[in-house]
């Protein structure tokens, strides 16, 4: 979760502004599943209707990296690129004078497939596409996993129960995620046609490890034997 290339500070005082940060994000992703299911209601087989726009993307990504970064929740103004610990270039994404193209791209995708996939298919495209993108300085990942959080509780119409999240387990099952986004991104580039079944496989485990971890109500006490007075 933390990271150590922040513009405004870096060190254990921004490490504790990541985690404050995250409990803030939390509250917006709740905010912003009671403003859409609040306006547009929750349909029985398939959720809220209406799916989050690159205005809440930017509204997550500002609340994730607010004192971080100088220009919280807006797209780049300079080239980044992925690289290894050890320097080694491992994705160059799109130059940022595309970055708005790309975003509303993925904005109109997102809305036409909104009604016609599942919840898995939907937190695996947006998991892709915003880390593909990559629209932001830094704190990318962190905005793609509240995005795709948001996407999921909407698609089925409730905030998902658990004491830890697929927020949470996606950093704690990093190298799975990247194995994930590494066939994506190699597909895409190859055919045109991005592959996301190794994504939504991946996110219907840690899904299904969030369920898990859903607090069990306390066993009912047995009846007691009927008084012989």
């Amino acid at each position: 979760m933390f990271d150590g290339n922040w513009e405004l500070i870096n060190g254990p005082d921004a490490h504790h502004i990541e985690i404050l940060n995250y409990s803030n994000q939390v509250n917006v992703i709740e905010g912003l599943f009671r403003l859409l299911s609040g306006k547009f209601g929750i349909e029985a087989s398939a959720g809220c209707p209406v799916c989050p726009n690159v205005t809440a993307l930017k509204a997550l990504h500002h609340t994730g990296t607010l004192f971080l970064l100088e220009k919280p929740g807006e797209f780049r103004e300079s080239e980044v690129h992925i690289s290894k610990s050890d320097g080694t270039i491992v994705y160059n994404p799109p130059t940022w004078t595309e970055v708005p193209k790309h975003m509303a791209e993925f904005e109109a995708e997102l809305g036409s497939m909104w009604a016609k996939v599942d919840v898995l298919t939907v937190a695996a495209f947006t998991l892709w596409k915003i880390n593909w993108i990559h629209p932001f300085k830094n704190g990318n990942g962190r905005a793609a996993r509240a995005f795709a959080y948001s996407c999921m509780c909407l698609k089925v119409g409730f905030m998902l129960p658990g004491q830890v999240t697929v927020i949470d387990l996606i950093m704690t099952n990093k190298p799975d995620f990247e194995a994930a986004l590494g066939v994506a991104d190699k597909t895409f580039a190859e055919t045109g046609v991005v592959d996301l079944e190794p994504m939504k496989a991946f996110v219907e485990r840690l899904l299904v490890e969030q369920f898990q971890s859903v607090p069990k109500p306390d066993a009912a006490p047995e009846p007691s034997e009927p008084s012989q007075s």
